[in-house]
């Protein structure tokens, strides 16, 4: 995550052990890292491949970005699913590229899960016109109906934080990740887009700081 949020590179560990991101990559290894991570805090009750839509080496290094026509990544819990959509974008284009598809990925998942679902956006930089079109989170389904959905957008950082937190303090555990989502959206409807991103950067801080000392 760390090398993502830098664009690519390599970090060496010693002689025997280093990690690289190719700058050109970047997109496929997103994804590939958030698979990961999914993969680690576990409990989904569908199968690791089913989880992705990218393609794997034999080294089980990814291949490329998955396709489009359907969300990066659904992790289907025995409660709840959670759809995590992710861009290497961070310009103003971000909102263009991912505000319509992102709302009807999720749109699409909550028609068919019978539970309920909620979406992560992750970027290394969250545009604020994306985080506008995701405070309101509406979108229409056939039929004309209205959803309100719920997506959190955050950044890589924010996330990476988050995420080493639950480790750390041995709770990784995908409640965890839904009570992340609630409370970063749960002033959404009083902030103006700015304030909120704020927002979901103090409820992050505060996140981190409460799991590790509890």
């Amino acid at each position: 995550m760390s090398l993502l949020i830098k664009g690519g590179g390599k970090l060496v560990y010693d002689e025997d052990n280093a990690i690289e991101v190719p700058k050109d990559e970047t997109p496929a290894y997103l994804e590939w890292t958030l698979w990961r991570a999914a993969l680690a805090i576990d409990h989904m009750v569908n199968k690791p491949y089913e989880v992705r839509g990218f393609k794997l080496d034999s080294d089980f290094m990814p291949v490329s970005a998955a396709g489009g026509g359907k969300g990066d990544l659904y992790c289907e819990f025995n409660d709840f699913t959670i759809l995590t959509e992710v861009t290497m974008s961070t310009s103003s284009r971000q909102e263009a590229m991912e505000g319509e598809p992102v709302r009807r990925h999720v749109s699409d998942a909550v028609l068919k899960y019978d539970k309920p679902v909620y979406g992560m956006f992750i970027a290394v930089r969250i545009d604020t016109n994306t985080a506008e079109t995701f405070r309101h989170g509406i979108w229409y389904a056939k039929g004309d109906v209205k959803q309100r959905l719920d997506i959190v957008p955050l950044t890589l950082g924010q996330f990476q934080k988050y995420f080493t937190a639950m480790f750390e303090a041995d709770k990784a555990q995908p409640e965890k990740l839904r009570d992340l989502i609630i409370k970063c959206e749960a002033h959404r409807d009083i902030l103006e887009a700015p304030a909120w991103k704020q927002y979901i950067e103090e409820t992050i801080n505060k996140l981190s700081s409460d799991i590790k000392s509890a």
